[in-house]
């Protein structure tokens, strides 16, 4: 310990000597960190704050097969015989999301809640801001339910729980505690509002599309009674599965269930982890370039400290000793960079924020560093602390004693880079022209997204969501009261058109996928293709501006019929040729006919035109939400105040579920386009900062190393020309092989990743090019410093000094 106090005391003097050389170091390796801590930061508060990870030992997750592309979650008549077939082998809960009036003051809000079951919070341990952990079905008292504290803060603004009420869907409830901001649950960042008792469905008027079998939007979790191992737990679900299998063909044909521990990344925490990682990764180049970097200028330290290490190992001190002694300089600059990543990560939360998932969906981000920061940080320090120093304190190691103590010293030693001085400042600049010439990929494809046609009148559309059934009404009652809130929408002033839809292009969720087969063919089980379908009303594609090809729209009441877009009629018959085909529908094979084709029409991506298929709006479709499209004269942003203000008169307790324009629900398909063209601009301009800093550095110290050579040259009838020629071109030699490398790099990996890009020719050589010649400029600009010294060097001066 004694010796490490010395070592730390003669570092912080060495660094304190060299001032610039310090800051210089620290603020490099600050770079590095600091975006990766930033990074981290966010990752932090998506996967780890907040999820269900410090919960009880033991916990499971029951998980269902995926049902064409959803998520495994389970139904409520699963989870009810998933208990059952369990009892006395293990506990079960479950979770699930939902909306519900919150009447207040005369209106009525949209609230997020969560309905949990009775042993929800004996497997879940959220911390709590006030009040008792309680969640009880209607009894003789009210239900009792918890609140967020975000709800609490933001919308009641309630200084006591004393005798708080709220009135949720026409039911008074009464809450009994407010749950921490930052619990989000074990299925994902989801943060509600309200949680409410999973038995109390049919009390708050839930849709009755929450209780059938096919309906999975349960995250069903199990804790095993002592004795109890997974494969008896897997026997039991197996039972139950035969039996559902059994006893629901229709909806459970080929749907097993498995058993499984519960961890952090179940869920939505699972892909987010898979993309926080590939993120990560990207991002942790940064650090590696900085790395680079500091051990350059390590190198660089060294060499003018040769003379220093030759006096320290003459007298006795060991290779192990001197080798130790610069990887203690490396941690102490790598520490002072490690505290302004800390800070950076502070101050950039309020940024971070702006890279949040444009969704109605509450999510808690909670990007304030805590522990799991800090100690990410610590690692940073050990990494990026050891890792540049390693080679420095070898070259320290086998410093030559003859060399380095005779009369040139280190004079003689090192006045041309070293080849691993070249390799590094390479590196840095090969690291640096991926990063630009991939954002640059990423910027253009950004561009052509918010550019691109989708087939639909993007420009002026309001989409108004309501989901009746919601709130008490049965299917009669919600599709009057749509139908009848459509029509006061259509007698809006600027309003062109209006239409019903069960889904909109680029909704949040998952597709409804129905089989289609020839009618002349036979399709059983699993062997039936499945395509999108979009349940619209009359008018729609009037409404939405979609152009048919061929054919005409529904009628009123139509039946039997169906409209396909470009992609299914090519997909479903190699001619193309659709209008007045027959087709089978669904599991029952209801022939519908091909009425209308449409011109091109984008549902799901904006990169390309998938199959989809359009059949008209029926009456079991009110069960569900249903959007109410308006097309607009103008500015479609202008209608949402009077639409929704038709909504509030037409009934007060039936909020509208969400309103916006369709260039806001545009902004979902648009968000990873725009974070990733920001995540790669940011890295790319950080790594250009970092080669630039890292070769004019090493062009400065070979000048300063070179100064008698120069001065030489210079009484021997060099011209200043001649010299200022020689250090660009030796800064050209070590430039062009890092350009060269970084181009190839980044065409391997557009090319790799071609898919995310839109309208973009990835291997474009104008792009390339440029970037080169970006790249090339600041380098060759921040060059001319020190060419130009050398170019101004005074012969007599420079022999007398040296």
């Amino acid at each position: 310990m004694h010796a490490l106090l010395q070592d730390l005391r003669q570092s912080a003097r060495q660094l304190a000597r060299k001032p610039v050389f310090t800051l210089t170091a620290v603020l490099t390796l600050a770079i590095g960190m600091g975006v990766n801590t930033v990074a981290f930061s966010a990752v932090n508060g998506v996967l780890f704050k907040g999820s269900a990870a410090s919960g009880v030992d033991g916990v499971g997750r029951i998980a269902t097969s995926p049902v064409d592309d959803q998520e495994r979650y389970a139904s409520l008549p699963e989870f009810e015989r998933f208990a059952a077939a369990l009892k006395g082998s293990a506990d079960l809960a479950a979770e699930g999301r939902s909306t519900i009036a919150w009447q207040h003051d005369g209106v009525s809000d949209t609230a997020w809640v969560l309905f949990v079951s009775s042993d929800y919070f004996t497997m879940v341990r959220p911390k709590l801001r006030a009040g008792l952990l309680r969640v009880n079905p209607r009894g003789a008292e009210p239900p009792v339910v918890l609140i967020g504290e975000r709800f609490w803060r933001n919308k009641l603004r309630s200084p006591s729980l004393a005798g708080l009420t709220l009135r949720l869907n026409n039911v008074d409830v009464s809450v009994a505690g407010v749950m921490a901001e930052a619990f989000t649950g074990p299925a994902g960042i989801y943060s509600p509002d309200i949680w409410l008792p999973l038995e109390d469905l049919p009390a708050f008027s839930a849709s009755p599309l929450l209780q059938r079998r096919d309906t999975r939007w349960l995250f069903v979790m199990a804790r095993p009674h002592a004795g109890t191992n997974a494969a008896t737990m897997q026997g039991h679900l197996d039972t139950a599965v035969m039996e559902m299998r059994r006893e629901w063909p229709d909806t459970h044909k080929g749907h097993p269930a498995s058993y499984f521990p519960l961890g952090v990344l179940d869920g939505e925490r699972g892909g987010i982890a898979t993309a926080a990682a590939i993120g990560m990764g990207i991002i942790g180049l940064v650090l590696l370039l900085a790395c680079f970097n500091v051990t350059n200028l390590l190198l660089a330290l060294a060499v003018e400290r040769e003379r220093d290490m030759g006096i320290r190992s003459a007298l006795g001190a060991r290779p192990a000793r001197l080798m130790r002694l610069v990887v203690v300089e490396g941690l102490v600059i790598a520490t002072l960079s490690g505290v302004v990543a800390l800070m950076l990560a502070w101050w950039t939360q309020a940024l971070l924020g702006t890279f949040a998932i444009p969704i109605e969906q509450p999510q808690h981000l909670d990007l304030a560093p805590d522990r799991n920061v800090v100690l990410f940080v610590a690692a940073l320090i050990v990494i990026a602390g050891a890792l540049p120093g390693v080679w420095p304190a070898l070259s320290a190691a086998r410093a030559n004693l003859l060399q380095v103590l005779g009369s040139q010293g280190a004079n003689a030693v090192a006045a041309r880079p070293a080849p691993l001085r070249r390799w590094l400042v390479g590196a840095q600049v090969a690291g640096s022209t991926m990063f630009l010439a991939v954002a640059g990929l990423f910027v253009q494809s950004y561009a052509n997204v918010l550019d691109v046609d989708p087939g639909f009148d993007r420009a002026h559309l309001a989409l108004a969501q309501v989901e009746p059934s919601q709130h008490g009404f049965d299917r009669a009652q919600s599709e009057q009261y749509v139908r009848s809130l459509g029509d006061r929408v259509r007698a809006l002033p600027g309003v062109a058109h209006t239409a019903l839809a069960q889904r909109v292009p680029f909704f949040t969720g998952y597709d409804t996928l129905v089989a289609v087969w020839p009618d002349n063919q036979s399709c059983t089980g699993d062997a039936c293709p499945k395509w999108p379908a979009y349940p619209v009303s009359a008018g729609y594609f009037a409404a939405m501006g979609i152009a048919l090809a061929e054919g005409r729209e529904f009628n009123d009441g139509a039946a039997g019929e169906m409209i396909v877009n470009g992609e299914f009629a090519r997909a479903q018959w190699p001619d193309g040729r659709a209008l007045g085909r027959v087709v089978r529908v669904g599991t029952a094979g209801s022939p519908m006919t091909v009425v209308g084709v449409t011109r091109m029409t984008r549902t799901r991506g904006l990169d390309r035109e998938r199959p989809a298929f359009f059949v008209p709006l029926a009456a079991e479709h009110y069960d569900s939400a249903v959007t109410i499209i308006a097309r607009t004269s103008g500015d479609p942003a202008h209608a949402l105040r009077p639409i929704a203000e038709a909504a509030s008169a037409l009934h007060a307790d039936v909020p509208l579920l969400t309103l916006k324009t369709m260039e806001q629900q545009l902004a979902v398909q648009m968000w990873p386009f725009r974070t990733l063209s920001w995540i790669f601009t940011i890295c790319g301009a950080l790594a250009l900062v970092l080669s630039t800093v890292g070769l004019t550095g090493i062009v400065i110290h070979s000048v300063s190393r070179r100064v008698r050579e120069f001065g030489v040259r210079m009484s021997m009838g060099a011209t200043p020309r001649d010299l200022l020629r020689e250090v660009l071109h030796s800064s050209v030699r070590m430039l062009v092989p890092g350009l060269a490398a970084g181009l190839f790099l980044a065409a391997g990996a557009a090319r790799l990743a071609q898919s995310m890009f839109v309208g973009v020719n990835v291997l474009n050589p104008v792009t390339y090019v440029m970037v080169a010649l970006l790249q090339a400029t600041i380098i060759l600009l921040a060059c001319v410093a020190p060419a130009l010294r050398a170019s101004r060097v005074d012969p007599l001066i420079a022999l007398r000094s040296e």
